[in-house]
């Protein structure tokens, strides 16, 4: 199994955004500073550094910007567009989303000590005013903390599958049941129903817009048979994958999975590729919409 020291491998690509932050960076492209594809490169990233790379530039940019503020007192203008804001509007509306205040708050600041604790209680504020949002993360996370207690990610070998799939074109979790329903709808009187119920992810929505992410609804099938349009065939690479099977009862938990499996992928120090990554659906079932799945990542 080849191994992965990810910390040690990304400390050039964050010292790169580091000093090129105020730039207008092509993240794909910063993504072969890590030699990975784009869609590993912004999952392993936020697994490194518990921040995506949108967001790390946007903190770095916006501290940055409040240190200009506070130590050369320059206009607020100025410093938004030195800092790439298209107004003085667009920077306040950063600041209020980040620190919970305005940059002139900053500006305005006479002492160091007048200035940390502004910063450290506009910060708690903003926690606070937005507490309900972050209870309910805070509740995600110590569920599936939990359960990654009890569940481990383990490694699993899949033999190739041939899949006959129908392709979903937009936001993850929509447009799936008129899928599925063509889908088994082809196969239940062919006796193939039985098939595995795989979902295929090609894009990262953190990179690729909503309306252009696609998802493969699949079954696996015999590999000679010959659907209608419509619904297509494919090959599942065989090969290693890392895996961590979950009881999913919200749809919000399966971004939170996702990138808890990443984060164990990171730890064990495992060398991702390129084969497609997907959900393998034990059970679901249609009234509650709960799911037991396995969440699955290629690795070498």
């Amino acid at each position: 199994m080849s191994k992965t020291n990810y910390h040690q491998k990304f400390v050039p690509v964050i010292r790169y955004l580091e000093k090129n932050y105020d730039q207008n960076l092509n993240l794909d492209e910063v993504a072969k500073l890590a030699h990975l594809s784009p869609y590993y490169f912004h999952r392993i990233f936020k697994a490194v550094t518990d921040e995506t790379p949108a967001d790390f530039l946007r903190r770095l940019k916006l501290e940055k910007a409040a240190s200009q503020l506070f130590y050369h007192k320059e206009p607020v203008t100025k410093v938004a567009l030195d800092f790439g804001f298209s107004s003085s509007q667009a920077l306040a509306k950063a600041f209020r989303s980040y620190f919970a205040i305005s940059p002139s708050a900053v500006r305005s600041c006479k002492d160091m000590g007048t200035y940390t604790q502004l910063l450290r209680d506009s910060k708690i504020g903003h926690l606070l005013r937005n507490n309900g949002h972050a209870l309910e993360l805070a509740s995600q996370y110590a569920s599936s903390a939990n359960q990654s207690r009890s569940v481990a990610m383990k490694i699993e070998h899949f033999d190739q599958k041939t899949l006959a799939y129908v392709r979903v074109t937009g936001p993850y979790g929509e447009g799936y049941d008129v899928a599925t329903e063509k889908l088994y709808g082809w196969a239940g009187p062919l006796g193939l129903a039985k098939g595995e119920s795989i979902f295929i992810y090609h894009d990262n929505p953190e990179l690729t817009p909503a309306d252009k992410c696609r998802t493969d609804v699949c079954l696996a099938v015999p590999s000679d048979v010959n659907p209608p349009a419509g619904i297509e065939l494919q090959t599942l690479p065989s090969g290693q994958y890392a895996s961590i099977r979950k009881t999913v009862t919200e749809n919000s938990q399966y971004a939170l999975f996702w990138q808890q499996l990443m984060t164990q992928v990171v730890k064990a120090e495992l060398t991702v590729d390129n084969r497609p990554c997907f959900e393998l659906y034990h059970h679901y079932d249609m009234d509650s919409h709960h799911a037991d799945v396995s969440f699955c990542t290629s690795v070498k």
